[in-house]
Formats: C-alpha cells, sequence, structure tokens
C-alpha cells in the first residue's frame, strides 16, 4: 500500500528489477555511466544545469529526451552521430532515460519523491549488439521492420527490458495484438488514457 493505493505485486517486482538494472552495464555504457545519464535526465526535468562528465553529445540526448522529447528530429539525431555519439549508444541512452522518466513519472502519480540512485555495479560493458540490424524508414538501424516493439532491438538487452518493463505498465507486446484484453481497465479505456497522455507528451509516433 503507498497512502490509499494498492499497488501489485507484479509493478512493484518490475520496478525493483527495472532500477536495479540502470545501475549495471549495458552495451556499450558501463553501469556508472548509465546512471550519469539517468542523473542527467532529472536535471534537466527540474531545468538544472548539467553536470555530467560525459561527452556532450550524450549529455544533449540525456536531456533532450527526458525534458523535452518533442523536440526530437532527425536531424538533431543526426548531428549527435556526427559529434561522436554513435547508434548503439545512443540506443541504449533512450532506454535508460525512458525508464527512468517513467519510473519517476509513475512515483510522482503517488505523492512519492524520487528514489534515490542506486550504486553502479562495476564491470565493462558487454559490446553485444545486433549486426543484422538496418536503417531504413526509422532513425535508428532496427531489427525487423519498423515499430515501436522494435525500437531499440539494436542493442537486444535494450529491447528485451523494454519490454519487460513495458508488460506490468501497460500491456506486453503480445497482449498489444489482443483488442479484447482488460486489466482492471477494457483496452478501449487503457488506449483513451494512453492516447490523452501521448497528446498532452506531443508525442509524433
Amino acid at each position: 500500500m503507498t497512502g490509499q493505493v494498492s499497488i501489485r505485486p507484479d509493478l512493484i517486482d518490475n520496478l525493483e528489477r527495472t532500477w536495479a538494472n540502470l545501475a549495471r552495464p549495458g552495451a556499450r555504457w558501463t553501469g556508472a555511466e548509465r546512471l550519469t545519464i539517468a542523473d542527467e535526465a532529472r536535471r534537466a526535468r527540474k531545468q538544472r544545469p548539467p553536470g555530467a562528465t560525459l561527452p556532450a553529445a550524450a549529455i544533449d540526448a540525456a536531456r533532450l529526451l527526458a525534458a523535452r522529447p518533442a523536440a526530437a528530429r532527425r536531424g538533431w539525431l543526426e548531428d549527435l552521430v556526427a559529434g561522436g555519439l554513435d547508434y548503439e549508444r545512443f540506443v541504449e541512452l533512450v532506454g535508460v532515460v525512458s525508464r527512468l522518466v517513467a519510473m519517476d513519472t509513475f512515483r510522482h502519480a503517488l505523492g512519492l519523491p524520487p528514489e534515490p540512485l542506486p550504486e553502479p555495479v562495476p564491470g565493462e560493458p558487454s559490446g553485444k549488439v545486433a549486426s543484422q540490424a538496418r536503417r531504413d524508414r526509422a532513425w535508428v538501424p532496427m531489427v525487423g521492420a519498423a515499430g515501436v516493439t522494435q525500437a531499440l532491438s539494436l542493442v537486444p538487452s535494450e529491447n528485451t527490458e523494454l519490454e519487460r518493463f513495458h508488460g506490468p505498465m501497460y500491456l506486453t507486446f503480445d497482449q498489444m495484438s489482443d483488442p479484447a484484453f482488460a486489466r482492471g481497465l477494457t483496452r478501449p479505456q487503457m488506449e483513451l488514457v494512453a492516447a490523452r497522455t501521448s497528446v498532452v507528451n506531443e508525442c509524433f509516433y
């Protein structure tokens, strides 16, 4: 229980697992770097100046995606890549920032302060990326057809975390194809909330 709100056990497990994952080495960033990205995202959302020791392109990406995602454009990403932030690091950064913002927003909705960032887990990045990923209609290389379920597929570990996080918070990728799915809300009710949230956040997907 949080005040008068009962939180499903699968949601609690999801948030705890995801929080721990932020601190672990990824495919291209160390655990410490991933937490620095998360901290920079928070600083941007609080309108505080940059404080990170990351490359300038990574700071720019983390801050814009966290605080002004509607301002992202293909040319902006291409400038980041030209500035030294390769697609693999960008995709992993997107995964870290998007989950961090979602978790902070969830706690805010419950009237709770942001969870303190965990301690980084030592170790080197795995280097595991999808060599078969190709850049087609999407802004970044993806495996297979461009689509939201494949958005982070260039970095398989991030795409896996996306689906794991997505399921308890909304729907699994398989459930998304079922118009009759219900969990507290019916599917049309879920989509009404999702559509309104997208409009407020100026989503352009």
